[in-house]
């Protein structure tokens, strides 16, 4: 599912005009590598302040010979609240400035309404880390139902034999997977961290703690980092201790640790100390290449998932905290 709309200017608006038009509505141009007839434009507006869109809008221009300028715009059904006010803007402005009408999937000259008000900035910056995560979540995935291990040795489970278990490709794939499983688990509260922090009562007293670097003051000099950035950068987001000990920079009460340590399929061992355990087996693996001949297809899915659990029991963590609701629908 979309939004579309279709905008035909007066006969009199030139190409020109129209793309100046919409380039002072923010649209940057974009190649998307395809060709298509008649189309003389081809844009993309995405708002970063205070985490506004979430898919953007992309616009296009159509000119054909002896005929009006026609401007299309579409969203994503994924599109933030931002993302529908600004496509709405561009329907108003095109019309009032370039004449013409408009028509969108709400009827002929008809804007979209929103389904609520706008969301908190923190809000947002922390569903799109969630978002992320959600997406990075599918390759593993694929990877697990997908890769070909047909090989005789590719068995599914030891043998008893270490020499045969070491050489196991299936095995060895299944090691593959846990530096990328705690990469993006480490990205996503890095990314909700910065939007947390960006927006926390205790922003000021945090970054006085930030021990920069010359490359840290270099990106903030160029302005192509922000000082939030440059603070996650100094620390670590592997560890739920250390994660927990960086989350009190935003509010000393907050304790993340709690929700980690919750019992969890009446296991013994809590989600926090699983994936210390994780982070283990990936530090043996990535620095020593010692492979867990003990990661069976089985033990990986586990791993996956108890991640993705932990994930949104931070998510819950920090809604709570910043009294918002987490969003679950990714699309």
């Amino acid at each position: 599912m979309s939004y579309e709309s279709e905008s035909i200017c007066d006969a009199k608006s030139s190409l020109k005009v129209v793309k100046e038009v919409v380039e002072l509505l923010g649209y940057k141009k974009v190649d998307d590598g395809l060709a298509v007839p008649n189309r003389k434009g081809c844009y993309m507006r995405i708002e970063n302040t205070d985490y506004r869109s979430y898919v953007g809008v992309e616009l296009d221009i159509y000119k054909k010979r002896g005929e009006p300028v026609v401007v299309t715009t579409r969203s994503r059904s994924s599109r933030s609240y931002w993302d529908l006010i600004h496509q709405n803007k561009t329907l108003r402005l095109i019309r009032d400035l370039l004449g013409g009408t408009f028509k969108t999937d709400a009827g002929r000259n008809r804007y979209w309404h929103p389904d609520g008000p706008p969301p908190k900035p923190v809000a947002s910056g922390c569903f799109l880390a969630r978002w992320r995560f959600h997406n990075a979540l599918i390759k593993p995935r694929i990877y697990l139902s997908q890769r070909g291990l047909n090989q005789p040795n590719a068995k599914p489970d030891q043998t008893g034999l270490w020499i045969l278990d070491d050489i196991n490709p299936r095995f060895f794939s299944n090691n593959l997977l846990v530096p990328y499983l705690i990469a993006i688990w480490e990205e996503y509260l890095k990314s909700s961290f910065i939007a947390m922090l960006r927006y926390s009562n205790e922003r000021d007293s945090a970054l006085k703690r930030a021990k920069l670097n010359q490359r840290h003051l270099e990106i903030l000099a160029s302005g192509t980092g922000t000082v939030e950035e440059a603070l996650a950068e100094t620390l670590s987001f592997q560890r739920p201790s250390v994660i927990a000990a960086n989350f009190k920079l935003i509010e000393q009460k907050f304790n993340l640790a709690i929700p980690l340590q919750r019992p969890y399929r009446k296991r013994k061992e809590s989600l926090f100390e699983s994936i210390d355990e994780y982070v283990d087996l990936r530090n043996e693996f990535v620095h020593t290449g010692s492979m867990d001949t003990q990661l069976s297809d089985k033990r990986v899915e586990r791993v996956i998932k108890d991640i993705e659990v932990a994930v949104d029991r931070c998510y819950a963590a920090f809604g709570k905290l910043f009294n918002f609701s987490p969003i679950r629908d990714f699309y």
